[in-house]
């Protein structure tokens, strides 16, 4: 059976070992090379993501004297203030309900 291999696989063994070696080593090496790679862009990725916006200059709107802002009112008709006072109720005990901490404005009230 090896004299049938001989004049087909004609380098020795040595040879071939040491080209086999070097290939997985460059492979691994390439991947590892990728990975970091990868890495530090995930990192790049979160520092860019977790910034803050600028704050946009908001012009000074009319607001009633007790400093809360009006709803804009999309769609044909207008709200009525006891409408509006029980959406933001409702959206304020849902949020209380899965005992969330943030703060929230009810800036407008779209008709669907």
């Amino acid at each position: 059976m090896l004299n049938l291999l001989e004049p087909w696989f004609k380098m020795p063994f040595g040879d071939a070992a040491f080209y086999a070696g070097f290939g997985f080593l460059f492979v691994f090496c390439g991947i590892a090379i990728l990975i970091l790679i990868f890495t530090l862009l995930g990192l790049l990725m979160k520092k860019i993501g977790n910034r803050k916006p600028k704050a946009k200059k908001q012009k000074q709107s009319k607001t009633p004297e007790n400093g809360a802002q009006t709803p804009a009112i999309e769609g044909e008709g207008e709200l009525s203030p006891q409408l509006v006072a029980a959406i933001t109720a409702a959206v304020a005990a849902c949020l209380e309900g899965e005992r969330s901490s943030c703060d929230f404005v009810v800036r407008r009230i779209k008709k669907l």
